[in-house]
């Protein structure tokens, strides 16, 4: 049902996460009488595909709706089924839809199942509202970690970042805490825990805390992860405003991939599948295309090819993409005069269709590569990326860049100059206190005064500050080889050829954690970090169990061949680029090693900086 979530011998078997939120809403619903409707916050939507399917609702004659101002309903649902994120701001609509119900909605009955929390707060606004005594079931689904991939689960919170360190709402790290006894409860007791950062500390208090709360429910027994390693996204700021040179996190930040679907004009596309190597049309005629024609490709490892591609340097993509259209080619146009009839029947049954899928699947990744093509070779792309690793090297860093000063004075997207001011500020561990005020001043002269409540939440967030004394990203820089100057993008050997010279830093934390003593040495090296650097240990009274994955049960003699299962949480989100790097060392057999990656969303450049940025 979920070909993405089967792995190839992975221990954690992502399924029994999907089946569980599955059950849990089927359930929910099972306990509302006659027939329904349900409506769906825009947030919800893409959630849901990823642990049920459409056949689920059809089987049962359930309709979905997107939850809008204006409802119309038919007048026979006897039942209308809000499923939302828990935000104060959509009770008015669901309030509202029960005022205008009106004779319509007699008898009618209004649920409403909260992701992944139930909040008083929300019961309160309709208790305000008036209509509150409408609502019969009010309940959550305890969707904390959704599973995308076979090694991956997203929190899905996009704001996740900014509702901590600008808002100052902590309910984010409360949910990544229960989702981590949540992975607990299926997958066993995590013997180890290792982490960086105030956040990623504040998330383990809390599930240490929650795990001992139900020692009486669940046994000790150690699970499948071993090892647990948190990250506060606030330790490494650089690496999610770095531009993604990956397959995958190029698509992300051009054109966007939501929970593994990406959605393109389809013209851009073959319409007769074969492989076509011109370049896509021009703008002005992708604007004229309306809705429904659009074409929607998926793209997770359930794809064979994209499985391939996806985390490849993009240098690397474009000539594997032309290999396999020569293989497809030489393949499909096989002479057949030395075949027998047999033989033949059994190539157009058997090899053809699958044949016939690879070409689909070759055209429509030749066709994102080339529309990716045009992106990179854009001379603003080349020239910000320039801009970029000459402060990732601290290269004139403590003065006002020229580039960054002529973008403000072109009048450049405001978005633009303030990822390579972060980035500058970021490298130099903070602007001196003169700079950071010719920034500002400059910002304000031509994108006016609003600019600074942008600002303000930059400094709120930890991306732009005065200079302190630490240095830490230059020191960390060389010790830690975060920039490698002799990087390999084809075949690379070093994680750094996901951004082309760049090691994110906390892949890299990850790289040396994996080491005899790695963190123990570690430690020393990222003390100049912000936040606590901390490690704990679970014995097994602490609580926590739960049931190995089918099929993980080894016997003790055979353990030292079993890789071990280290479980990545990322407190804040993280980004493709990181993820390949993750999924690269776990590709080196000396690391011997299975990687789960936890995020709070993954996040590109683009994404992560407008959470940030004031409306």
């Amino acid at each position: 049902m979920f070909p993405n979530l089967k792995g190839h011998g992975q221990r954690v078997n992502l399924q029994l996460l999907q089946e569980a939120a599955c059950r849990e809403l089927v359930q929910q619903l099972e306990h509302i009488e006659g027939s329904k409707v349900i409506v769906l916050d825009e947030a919800m939507i893409g959630p849901l595909d990823l642990v049920t399917r459409p056949k689920l609702f059809a089987d049962r004659g359930i309709r979905l709706l997107a939850l809008k101002p204006e409802l119309h309903l038919p007048r026979e649902v006897a039942n209308v089924v809000y499923v939302v994120r828990p935000r104060v701001a959509l009770m008015e609509h669901l309030a509202a839809h029960v005022k205008n119900g009106g004779r319509a909605a007699a008898g009618r009955q209004y649920h409403i199942l909260f992701a992944p929390r139930r909040s008083r707060l929300c019961v309160c606004q309709l208790e305000v509202s008036g209509v509150l005594g409408s609502f019969g079931r009010i309940e959550e689904l305890a969707w904390n970690y959704l599973p995308l991939d076979a090694d991956l689960v997203s929190m899905e919170l996009p704001n996740g970042f900014r509702d901590v360190s600008v808002d100052g709402d902590t309910s984010s790290l409360y949910q990544a805490a229960v989702g981590l006894v949540q992975l607990q409860r299926l997958y066993g007791r995590i013997p180890k825990i290792y982490g960086k950062g105030e956040f990623a500390h504040r998330v383990w208090e809390h599930a240490k805390q929650l795990g001992r709360d139900e020692r009486s429910l669940y046994n000790g027994d150690k699970g499948v992860i071993d090892q647990l390693i948190l990250l506060d996204r606030g330790i490494d700021l650089i690496s999610p405003l770095a531009t993604q040179l990956t397959y995958e996190g190029l698509i992300d930040e051009f054109y966007g991939i939501r929970q593994n679907k990406l959605t393109l004009p389809a013209e851009n596309f073959p319409s007769d599948g074969s492989i076509n190597s011109s370049g896509p049309r021009t703008e002005e005629s992708q604007s004229l295309l309306s809705d429904n024609e659009k074409k929607t490709i998926l793209l997770h490892s359930g794809e064979q090819l994209y499985a391939e591609l996806r985390n490849k340097h993009f240098n690397e993509v474009t000539k594997l993409l032309a290999r396999k259209a020569r293989e497809i080619h030489v393949q499909m146009h096989a002479t057949s005069q030395d075949k027998s009839v047999q033989e033949i029947k059994s190539f157009v049954e058997n090899l053809l269709p699958q044949l016939m899928a690879q070409k689909k699947a070759t055209s429509e990744h030749t066709a994102i590569a080339g529309l990716l093509h045009e992106q990179v070779n854009a001379v603003s792309f080349a020239d910000d990326l320039a801009a970029e690793q000459e402060f990732m090297v601290c290269a004139d860093i403590d003065k006002p860049s020229a580039y960054i000063e002529d973008l403000i004075a072109c009048k450049a997207e405001l978005r633009r100059v303030l990822r390579l001011i972060c980035l500058q500020c970021i490298a130099a561990s903070g602007l001196k206190e003169k700079l950071l005020n010719h920034y500002k001043r400059e910002l304000v002269h031509v994108y006016g005064l609003e600019v600074l409540l942008t600002v303000s939440n930059l400094e709120k967030s930890g991306l732009l500050h005065q200079q302190t004394e630490s240095r830490a990203y230059s020191v960390l820089r060389k010790t830690l080889h975060l920039t490698v100057d002799d990087n390999v993008e084809v075949e690379p050997k070093d994680i750094s050829y996901v951004h082309s010279f760049y090691a994110p830093l906390t892949a890299r934390i990850v790289e040396h954690s994996l080491k005899p003593l790695g963190w123990q040495s570690l430690k020393s090296q990222i003390n100049n970090l912000s936040g606590p650097t901390f490690e704990d240990f679970q014995a097994q009274l602490v609580g926590i169990g739960g049931r190995h994955t089918v099929g993980t049960t080894v016997s003790e003699g055979s353990l030292l061949n079993v890789p071990r299962v280290v479980l990545v949480c990322f407190v804040g989100g993280c980004t493709f680029a990181e993820i390949a790097a993750l999924r690269f060392l776990a590709a080196q057999e000396d690391n011997n090693v299975e990687f789960l990656i936890a995020t709070t969303k993954v996040v590109n450049k683009h994404s992560f900086l407008e959470s940030l940025m004031s409306s």
